[in-house]
């Protein structure tokens, strides 16, 4: 069933979804050149490294052993994500408030109606797209950004104290890649919610989607804070937004340098929040708002 639904017409709507919406492609496909082409310039602009941490400790004094290496390549690798990752979610949040939106707008919708594809499946592509087409092309360009970064810098290591740097550690490599991967799909259960909301106030909104997405949850902050003194409705969107990142987060405790490398690269192969309630809660939520919107857009028209 699902095979069938990943051939013909759905992936006809999803190719229709990335040629219509070509910063989806183009967003972090610019960002992957951005990265490569700062580390050339870097790279031709300075002749030496110099890489302190904040207790003063030089890089390569650091690296007492494998592990210590290990960890550093799996980090500053795992670390190209990033800013492809942040501008990736500013693309995918605009995309949603908008595919629902432009097309009432323009009135194409009255042409796809016509068409034999159900508004399940059309609002169906238009998540696929969001949750698992996007993430896994942000995964492929960070496995070539890391490839071509790591070559810049080992070319750039060559020969100095931190040369180190300049070894290419390939099962660390594998593993960061399928622990990425794997990150993806939690991320895309995760923000499912969020991504239902959005698809339900472009179906819904007649103008200005971005400001009646944002606004409710503004002015029921205002409110809870003036009536009640309380944060309560400001802290569940923040823990909704930022809490799958929580995840990498790492308390300092007075650990060295290197210990603290370690503790970073760890967390990227944990995966805590599948055993989390709040996560199934909120696929719960999720699959409901993606509903309303399909309810919603088959009873949409040019008005």
């Amino acid at each position: 069933m699902i095979r069938n639904a990943m051939h013909g017409p759905f992936m006809t709507l999803v190719r229709r979804e990335l040629w219509e919406h070509r910063s989806l492609v183009w967003g972090p496909l610019a960002m992957a050149l951005a990265i490569i082409v700062l580390s050339l310039l870097s790279s031709a602009m300075h002749g030496g490294v110099s890489v302190m941490f904040a207790d003063g400790d030089a890089l390569p004094a650091s690296m007492r052993d494998a592990a210590q290496q290990r960890a550093i390549f799996g980090v500053w690798i795992g670390a190209l994500i990033v800013p492809q990752v942040l501008v990736g979610m500013v693309v995918v949040v605009f995309y949603l408030l908008d595919c629902l939106f432009t097309e009432r707008r323009d009135r194409s919708i009255l042409f796809w109606k016509s068409m034999p594809v159900s508004d399940a499946k059309t609002v169906l592509s238009k998540l696929f797209v969001a949750l698992v087409a996007m993430p896994l092309w942000i995964w492929a360009l960070t496995m070539v950004v890391g490839i071509a970064v790591f070559a810049v810098v080992a070319a750039k290591v060559s020969g100095t104290p931190a040369e180190a740097l300049g070894t290419w550690h390939g099962g660390t490599w594998l593993a960061l890649q399928a622990s990425l991967l794997g990150k993806s799909l939690v991320a895309a259960l995760w923000y499912l919610p969020v991504a239902g909301y959005l698809l339900v106030v472009s179906v819904l909104a007649k103008r200005s989607p971005f400001v009646w997405a944002t606004l409710p949850f503004f002015v029921l902050s205002i409110a809870e804070r003036t009536a009640l003194g309380t944060s309560h409705v400001g802290e569940f969107v923040g823990r909704r937004l930022t809490g799958f990142f929580d995840e990498f987060a790492v308390r300092a405790g007075g650990e060295d340098a290197g210990r603290m490398l370690g503790s970073v690269y760890a967390k990227f192969g944990e995966f805590p929040l599948p055993a989390s309630a709040e996560l199934w809660l909120g696929v719960v939520a999720g699959a409901a708002l993606v509903y309303a919107a399909i309810r919603l857009r088959r009873r949409s028209d040019d008005s």
